[in-house]
């Protein structure tokens, strides 16, 4: 379970969880409800955790967004990012809920 924030402090452990995830699970829980606030790096490892997943055909589930998470993940819907899984992966979290 994400606790606290995920900011751009937060970085390394998020590489570091990404590097360590193991490539047989049948699917990965992302529970965010102790997570009070999170910038773009949240989104950077939404992105990554979407992009992993999806190339092993492993199913990922998000649960427990909190107001301001939440904020940033509709707001980055807003965004035009050629070439970016952005938006694929944040729907994806969204249509979870």
């Amino acid at each position: 379970m994400a606790c606290g924030e995920i900011d751009r402090a937060c970085e390394p452990v998020c590489d570091g969880v990404l590097a360590a995830l193991p490539t047989t699970l049948s699917s990965v829980v992302l529970d965010v409800q102790k997570v009070s606030f999170m910038d773009v790096t949240g989104l950077h490892f939404l992105c990554a955790l979407h992009r992993h997943t999806a190339r092993h055909g492993i199913r990922l589930h998000t649960r427990g967004w909190r107001s301001q998470p939440l904020y940033v993940l509709d707001s980055a819907l807003h965004l035009d990012l050629p070439g970016a899984d952005l938006n694929t992966a944040v729907r994806a979290a969204l249509d979870l809920l």
